[in-house]
This record gives structure tokens, sequence and C-alpha cells, in this order.
């Protein structure tokens, strides 16, 4: 680090040599100097239209390619306006660093009465990490930063948690006048946590129940993506060892892709539901087996549960058998060593193209269901990027994936308006990204338009139009009350496109749409179907319904 380089510059510096290649942000007046002090080899910023797309869009790059998401935000109501996106990466695990300037230290300091007391100054709060700090529970770490050596200190330990598991978003408040001091010394370098080894007794438990059940399913989450391939090399092995097939949730989607025993049918269809009750056991691996996975936990279950994964929600969910607070890859390996289990017969190979071929032919379902197999033609090598839609609860939940980080569902918080500026993440290094969107989430960040046609994006935003808040509206039809608020005014989308620079094309079934995304344009565009889809077994207002 160049010991005359300003703090802001330190800070690009370090991200730099982090290998981050690319950082989202909005300027403002206390946080210039990130933009004033860029040099020709710190990550390019992307400026996006609002503080919220800035966390998404960081949220979003590293969703697709698992390293640390970088979002910068101003003081006060920049930093606020951050929340939800926050949030959203907080419940989903996301490594991503939200650097914000706070207001001047030397000004909040110099006043009358006790140091550090509001006295008004512009964006001012009084605490501005405590708005992060609520969601200490999932591992966010938010840190107020009061000199050059505390801020190098705390990104330092944002890059390094973004490098282990069970990854989790921090928060980094750098004062104004701070970010323009010359940056001090650099501490050294903080260790990687250390691996947690499970002691040989809960592996022995483990080995023992798994050998006591003939038959197995292992249910495969997110935590083994954040392992890479050596997780999805150790599921794989156990998987085959034990003749298992293979459930995922949100996150797990693409894992064991050209694997026979893996099932690409969400547990909320009867089919899989039925595959898990009438196993002897079912092993959780990576997941914390959340209420949208789950059916708020009243989903049919085995005699036996057992899991392995880090993180405290875990003992707040089923009640294991044996539970294996531990790395996941080591305590895999070690079992496999102990498993000799006398694998049943099952007849779990062909469901997922069993179910694919009921969905075609429900007349509620053919549709959509036709619609999630024009998605799948999306380049392979591309991303998918989900809304909190009909269109996108279906993809999300259906569209079979040829590799892992592949989609991005925004589950954990549920946040409405994700799909958008969360695409110029991966977009922004060049990976051809689908946002599949209904017509009320793009309208939460339609400032991202611009921030794409400005950079020329390779975003494809697919608009499924059914004028207004689609599940909503089923939601009232099922709960027998009047639909009010639900439907909506939309802009017409073609001009809308034309004005930002998008490329446009109207649709009218899913042929014409598998045609379209198979050969992605390099630039903007955005595709457009009018269509009403009934909502897949995956929303809530169909989780109890009878499976027949």
């Amino acid at each position: 680090m160049n010991s005359a380089a300003t703090v802001a510059c330190a800070i690009l510096d370090e991200l730099a040599a982090a290998g981050v290649e690319v950082v989202f942000g909005l300027p403002g007046v206390h946080n210039l100097p990130m933009w004033s002090d860029h040099q020709p080899h710190h990550p390019k910023i992307v400026g996006v239209r609002h503080e919220q797309a800035a966390v998404y869009a960081a949220d979003g790059y590293a969703r697709a390619t698992g390293r640390l998401g970088v979002a910068i935000t101003t003081t006060g109501p920049g930093a606020a306006n951050a929340m939800g996106a926050f949030g959203e990466a907080a419940v989903s695990g996301s490594p991503i660093l939200l650097i914000s300037s706070d207001v001047s230290q030397a000004l909040r300091s110099s006043g009358p009465g006790e140091a550090g007391q509001p006295r008004g100054i512009l964006h001012e709060m009084n605490d501005q990490a405590a708005m992060f700090k609520v969601f200490d529970a999932h591992g966010v770490v938010a840190t107020n930063a009061h000199t050059p050596a505390e801020v190098i200190a705390a990104v330092r330990a944002a890059i390094a948690a973004a490098q282990t598991t069970p990854t989790s978003p921090h928060y980094v408040g750098v004062p104004a006048d701070v970010l323009g001091l010359p940056a001090e010394a650099a501490a050294a370098l903080p260790e990687l946590t250390e691996q947690v080894i499970a002691p040989e007794s809960h592996v022995r438990l483990l080995a023992q129940l798994i050998n006591a059940s003939p038959k197995t399913v292992i249910w495969a989450g997110g935590g083994v993506v954040q392992c890479g391939a050596a997780g999805e090399e150790a599921v794989a092995a156990l998987a085959q060892r034990l003749s298992a097939p293979v459930v995922t949730t949100y996150a797990g989607r693409g894992l064991l892709a050209n694997d026979p025993r893996i099932m690409t049918t969400p547990v909320h269809e009867p089919e899989i539901a039925e595959l898990i009750a009438e196993a002897d056991l079912l092993l959780i691996i990576g997941s914390d087996a959340d209420g949208m996975n789950t059916r708020n936990w009243q989903m049919p279950l085995p005699p036996k549960v057992a899991a392995i994964g880090l993180g405290a929600s875990l003992e707040r969910t089923f009640a294991c058998d044996a539970l294996v607070a531990a790395d996941l890859v080591d305590t895999i390996n070690r079992c496999l060593e102990l498993v000799q289990v006398d694998a049943g017969e099952w007849a779990y190979v062909g469901i997922d193209d069993a179910v694919r071929a009921r969905l075609r032919l429900d007349e509620r379902t053919a549709k959509p269901t036709a619609f999630v197999e024009a998605v799948e033609q999306w380049p392979s090598d591309g991303v998918v990027v989900c809304d909190m839609a009909v269109a996108g609860y279906w993809v999300g939940g259906y569209a079979r994936q040829p590799r892992p980080r592949r989609i991005q569902y925004p589950v954990g918080w549920g946040t409405l308006g994700y799909a958008l500026p969360a695409a110029i993440g991966p977009a922004s290094i060049g990976i051809p990204t689908l946002a599949v969107c209904g017509d009320g989430g793009p309208m939460f960040a339609l400032g991202e338009l611009a921030t794409i046609a400005q950079h020329q994006l390779p975003v494809t935003l697919l608009i499924v139009d059914d004028g207004g808040y689609g599940m909503l509206r089923f939601d009232q039809q099922v709960f027998g009350h009047p639909e009010r608020g639900v439907d909506l005014f939309t802009p017409d989308w073609a001009k809308l496109a034309e004005s930002m620079g998008f490329a446009f094309i109207k649709l009218a079934d899913a042929e014409a749409l598998a045609r379209e995304l198979s050969s992605p344009p390099a630039g903007p565009r955005l595709v457009l179907m009018s269509d009403r889809f009934f909502p897949p077994r995956t929303t809530s207002p169909r989780w109890n319904e009878d499976p027949a």
C-alpha cells in the first residue's frame, strides 16, 4: 500500500489486491474521495441510480461468482436506502461488503457536551452501523471505524470472511473526514477462520445413523455451493455410496447437474414430498432448512433427520437425531470411511420427468411450464436472476440448471424488485444475464435501466406483464378477499425501452421466447410477454393443497 495514499485509495488498493473486479456505488458529498482517488489498477466503479441497487448489484455479483461483492454509499439516507437489499444479502448469506461514509468525525466531536452526540450535521445519525447490526443473528458484522487503521482492518476482515463458510455481509462506516486522511501502515492481514472439525464421536454417530437407514434422502443447500467443487464432489460421492436421491434448496440449484441421483423438482411437489416421507433418513447438508423451503417446517419427514452444517439456525428448525456443526467437506469425507450401508431399492429415477409431464398436461400449469422450458434455453454460461413474481417463482423453483450459481432467487428475505438491479452485478463482468420479472418489480428500480444502458451491459430484462401484482391477486382470491390494490398502471414498455436505449421485442408464446433466449445480444434488451400464470406449488397459498 502506498504510504502517501488516502484512506479511500487504500480501501480500493485492498479490494484490488483481493481480486475484486468491480464495485457498485453512488457518489455523495461525503464519499467523493472513493471516486477522486480512484486509480487505473483499482476495481471498476459502476455508478448506479439508487443505493439499494448498489447492494443488489453487489449481491448479484457475489452469488454469480462466489467472490466478495462490494457496494459504496454515502452517509445517512444513502446508507438507509441500502437496508432492504442488505437484508436480502444477510438472510441469504451473500458475501458482500457495504462501505458507507459517515458524518465528519471532527464536526461531531467538536460540539458541546459529550462527544458523539447528534448536533445537526447533514445526514447525521447517532449510530449508523446500528441499522445493520439488527442482522447479527445472520452473521453480519457492522463496524463504525474511526481511524485509518480501523478502516483498513475492517475491510480486510470482510475480505477474509468472504473466503470462509458460511459467508455473510459486512458493513463498514467511515467518517467523511477520515476517507481523505493519509493511510496509516497496514495492520497484519487477519487470519482466515479455522476450519471447524467435528469430534470423532459426532462423525461416528452420524455414520451409525446412516448405516441403520437403507433409504436416505440427501438435502443439499447453499452451504454446499459455498464450498465450491470440493463440496459438490463430497455430496456426489456420498450420494453414490448410499444410492441416495439428492434434493436441493433454491440456493442449491445446479448441484450435481449431470448426476442421475439429482432431483430438480422442488420438495413442495407431492412426488418429492412422498419420496422424503417414505425414506428412513433425511440428511440435510449445508442448509438451514428455512421456512420457504420446508413449507414453514410442515413438510412430511421420515422417522430420522440428521444434518451437517454451520450456524445456529439449524437447531431452531427440525429436531435432529444427529447434528454435526462442522466443516461440510471434512465431515462427509470422514463419514464416507465409516459408511457401509446396504442401500435399499429406490424407484426415484424418472420422477422429475414425470412431474414435468404432469405439469404440462394440467391446463392451469401448462403455460408456465412451457415458459420455464423456454427460459432453460438461456446459455449455460449465463446467469438467470428471478424476481418475486409469479414468473420468477416458476423459474426459481422449477428451471433445471446446468451448474451451481447460474440462478438467483431472492427468497432469503423475499425482496420484490431484486432482479433488475441484481442483474447488473454479473453483467458488469460480461456474463450474459437474464432478469425474469413481472410488471411490478422493475418499477422499483427503473432508473437502473439507465445504468445498464450507460455501461452497455449484456442484460435481457424479461417481463411477464399480468397487469399488476399477480401473486397478491391470487392470494386475495384464495383468502376470499376483494381484489384491491393489485391492479397496476404500467408504462408503454416499447417506448420505455426505446427511451433507455434497449432493444425491444414483444412475444406471444413460449416457443418464440425459447428462440429469442437461446442467442442473447451483447447489449441491453427488453423482452415482453403479456400473460397471467397460475402460481406454482412453491408459493405459500398452495402449500396445503390436496396432493391429488
